[in-house]
């Protein structure tokens, strides 16, 4: 059979620092090949960012490129806007117009207000004294009522005394005709009134 091979104590040495050799050069790969990736991915973030920030840069130039577009339609409205110009000022000086007049009418509705207080407190004494007079006529109906029921009577005795005062009459108109001198009453004549 055979013979098995012995390492020399150099051997052993120089196979351990190979094997620890090995080790840390894996380690250092490692680690190299993770700070790669680590750059690679803050590269790859950044060039996100990049790329979003550059959209609104390429709009942008964009717009700078159609610039003379823009100019040509800003030209354009600025023509179009120009007989504006005199009815803004117009608008701007009816409404200073009905401004001033707003203000007119606001002072007027206040002396407005101001009356029609003065006239409701004058309302209130013109109500007072309309019930006052109310009840004076009242008073002066309820006095008639009183009065046409003595007047009634006095007015019956009235009349007869008038009838017996014509009654009268007629008899000394009558008594004179037959005195001498008399004056010819025609009062005797007439039917008794």
């Amino acid at each position: 059979m055979g013979h098995w091979w012995r390492p020399t104590p150099d051997e052993r040495g120089q196979a351990s620092f190979s094997v620890v050799a090995a080790i840390v050069t894996v380690l250092l790969a490692g680690v190299l090949v993770n700070r790669v990736a680590w750059t690679a991915e803050a590269i790859n973030k950044k060039a996100g960012n990049i790329a979003k920030t550059a959209v609104p840069v390429n709009e942008a130039t964009d717009a700078v490129l159609n610039i003379d577009r823009t100019n040509e339609l800003a030209g354009s409205i600025l023509e179009t806007a120009q007989p504006l110009e005199g009815k803004l000022a117009e608008i701007v000086r009816l409404a200073t117009s009905v401004d001033r007049l707003a203000k007119s009418i606001n002072g007027r509705a206040g002396e407005i207000d101001g009356t029609a207080k003065s006239i409701n407190g004058e309302v209130g004494g013109i109500l007072s004294t309309a019930r006052s007079l109310d009840a004076g006529v009242k008073q002066i109906i309820a006095n008639l009522d009183t009065t046409l029921a003595i007047v009634n009577p006095v007015t019956a005795d009235s009349d007869n005394i008038l009838r017996l005062a014509r009654a009268a009459h007629k008899q000394a108109a009558c008594i004179d005709g037959v005195l001498p001198g008399n004056t010819d009453d025609p009062h005797c004549r007439e039917a008794g009134r």
